[in-house]
């Protein structure tokens, strides 16, 4: 654990009084989301910071649009589904701002890192460090690993630091009370954008509703005493097919997040708190029913992480159509990668991955010194955040993340099998 950060003029400071981490950027999707936060949790335990989580209009990778975000239901996402983290109004934020003891991520990068590079994170997904170091992503399911991940989550909901709002779970009760059977079996289908984002063609395929039909039938079968069938899915036409193969037994709850194309409908402008809503129910109306038949995808894995006793099947694991082939240079450049990783992490935690807050007004966030600049303007096409300077940390996070990124594409191939 480390009691060194940077001072906003780019030196080290050792720090006395109670410091905290403002976590204030995250990914897109809502459990992708909860993820994010969930590792910068985890960052915040080892530095021995307290944690405030506050996920502006501009939360999504420092600058983008949160897709969750309403003005009529407050400015911070994380309290529409979640119990407050950290300080519960502006203005103890603002004090605590003043005062010099928040800091945050200093970049896209370092939460890169977090999510993606550092083994000790909890990992939803086996892309970049187990992908390239330990490929996690291919061949048998590895338990193991899927298991001391979901452990990394369930630390933080077994001590009650992050806790659904209860008037979401009132709403889970009463489903479940008048929707569920003796033995529910649970479907979780992902389809709209569901694409290779670091995982590979296997983890990324999309397994049409079909592929499930037999896995359904035969725990109909086994278990007689099933008479209902939950579907969790971001497809209203997939949705609709399930229920005529199995009519009279399919229930679902979600309606705003269903999408009849390949765009999922958190990108829309209306209802994107309750899109969130539902997202959640679904989630955790998944994690009560007594066996999963599911594809690689968040919902179904944070349900998992919800509920260690459960049973279940991923038909991404079970159905492989590419064959993963370990490239000439992986075995030395997974060693590599393991280097880097470790170097970076000591970097990060030894200051450069943290900055000073020196403003919070709804989603502009300054940070620095008397050089202070803004934290979330989206580095993009269209608009561009200022270039880091040359060999300043952004400038030595961005040139890891790319660089790791460049030799993990090279450690793996794939072709048909």
């Amino acid at each position: 654990m480390s009691d060194v950060f940077r001072d906003g003029e780019g030196g080290l400071m050792k720090t006395e009084e109670k410091k905290y981490l403002l976590i204030c950027n995250t990914s897109d999707g809502l459990i992708a989301q909860l993820n994010g936060v969930i590792v910068q949790l985890q960052l915040a335990r080892r530095l021995g910071l307290e944690p405030i989580v506050y996920l502006h209009e501009c939360s999504f990778l420092f600058g983008g649009p949160n897709p969750y975000f309403e003005e009529s239901q407050g400015p911070n996402v994380w309290d529409y589904y979640y119990e407050p983290i950290g300080c519960v109004s502006s203005a103890e934020l603002s004090q605590l701002v003043k005062s010099g003891q928040v800091y945050t991520l200093s970049t896209a990068s370092e939460l890169a890192r977090l999510y993606r590079w550092e083994p000790r994170s909890f990992f939803m997904n086996p892309y970049g460090y187990y992908r390239s170091v330990k490929n996690c992503s291919d061949g048998d399911y590895p338990v193991e690993w899927w298991t001391a991940q979901r452990e990394k989550a369930r630390e933080f909901l077994k001590d009650g630091t992050v806790q659904f709002r209860g008037a979401i779970q009132h709403q889970v009760k009463k489903f479940v009370a008048e929707n569920f059977s003796e033995e529910t079996l649970g479907l979780q289908l992902r389809g709209s954008d569901k694409f290779d984002f670091g995982t590979g063609p296997n983890l990324a395929r999309k397994v049409l509703p079909e592929e499930y039909f037999p896995y359904i039938d035969q725990y109909l079968e086994e278990h007689p005493k099933c008479s209902s069938i939950f579907v969790a899915t971001d497809q209203r036409q997939w949705l609709e097919i399930l229920r005529e193969a199995y009519p009279d037994k399919v229930v679902s709850f979600s309606e705003w997040s269903l999408s009849d194309s390949d765009d999922n409908n958190f990108h829309k402008s209306d209802a994107k708190a309750a899109r969130g809503v539902e997202v959640i129910v679904d989630t955790l109306l998944l994690s009560e029913c007594s066996y999963i038949i599911k594809c690689h995808s968040a919902v179904g894995e944070m349900a998992l992480v919800l509920n260690p006793q459960i049973d279940f099947l991923d038909l991404n694991y079970a159905t492989q159509p590419y064959r993963a082939r370990s490239r000439v240079l992986r075995p030395l450049l997974a060693p590599t990668i393991q280097f880097m990783c470790l170097l970076w992490r000591k970097l990060g935690e030894n200051g450069m991955a943290l900055e000073k807050v020196v403003s919070v007004e709804k989603d502009r966030i300054m940070v620095g010194g008397s050089s202070a600049r803004t934290l979330n303007e989206k580095e993009g096409a269209a608009q561009r955040a200022p270039r880091p300077p040359f060999l300043s940390g952004r400038f030595i996070s961005n040139a890891f993340r790319w660089s790791l990124q460049t030799l993990a594409n090279i450690c793996f191939a794939y072709q048909k099998r």
